[in-house]
């Protein structure tokens, strides 16, 4: 659905992405992990199109990101960025609304409506509707802006959409945090969606994500299934950790005990 292909993005001298190659794929949530100043985000604005490629490409369905005209774009991908707007004036169901924009041109219909609701409903934030976004919590506008992007792309079709997500989890409690992937991971499973997520916790991305991507110094230094990245070698070596894996005696997952080196 989304792939890049050899990107090297710099920033003055500085080296933010070093001849990067990833494909997201449809039914997938891939974790991108990644100590700070790895690129990650960098990468993920490549993906959205959101910042220019001057060596490598990025491709959307086939297609040259660049090629694709912006409203055909906003159709079949949605980010979640890092930084939101905090002192919006809008309700909450008007913010979700503003996912359904790329589709009705200004002109929402019954449906646009319906499938806002049903995004909020998905995030936790349906009895929020009439709230107005500056009077909530960071982690409140957080799931209002996950169901703003999860309502762009409802209507796509089946393995022709990609979610973005950067640090989703960053505002939230620890329960809306497995919430939150889970979310995700079932809009992913359920509707052919490519997704990724820059996730900092290295257990809770393990537990939901299918692929976990580990990005130190702008390189792709692992790419495999969570427990084979949390075992890897390199995850100790890109946050100068020493990593030791456990295994839940329940269920069998893979959990990283991470001490200083």
């Amino acid at each position: 659905m989304l792939a890049a292909r050899n990107l090297t993005v710099r920033a003055g001298r500085r080296l933010l992405l070093d001849d990067v190659t990833l494909t997201l794929k449809p039914g997938e949530l891939l974790a991108l992990v990644g100590p700070n100043g790895a690129g990650k985000t960098t990468l993920l604005r490549a993906l959205a199109g959101d910042i220019d490629v001057p060596h490598g490409s990025v491709l959307c369905a086939g297609a040259a990101l660049q090629d694709i005209a912006p409203l055909a774009l906003a159709q079949m991908r949605a980010v979640h960025a890092q930084h939101q707007r905090t002192d919006l004036e809008y309700t909450a169901v008007q913010v979700v609304e503003l996912g359904r924009f790329p589709h009705h041109h200004g002109r929402p219909g019954a449906e646009d409506r319906q499938i806002a609701r049903a995004a909020m409903a998905l995030t936790g934030v349906d009895g929020m509707a009439a709230r107005i976004c500056a009077t909530l919590s960071g982690g409140e506008q957080a799931r209002v802006h996950l169901a703003r992007a999860l309502a762009q792309i409802w209507t796509a079709p089946e393995g022709a959409h990609a979610l973005l997500l950067d640090e989703p989890v960053a505002a939230l409690d620890i329960a809306w945090q497995h919430r939150t992937l889970a979310c995700a991971r079932e809009f992913a499973r359920r509707r052919g969606c490519a997704v990724l997520a820059i996730v900092h916790d290295l257990n809770l991305a393990a537990r939901y994500a299918d692929r976990m991507v580990l990005l130190a110094d702008g390189r792709i230094r692992a790419d495999a299934a969570p427990a084979a990245v949390l075992a890897s070698p390199e995850l100790a070596q890109a946050f100068g950790l020493r990593c030791r894996l456990l295994h839940d005696a329940h269920d069998g997952q893979a959990i990283l005990i991470a001490e200083p080196a």
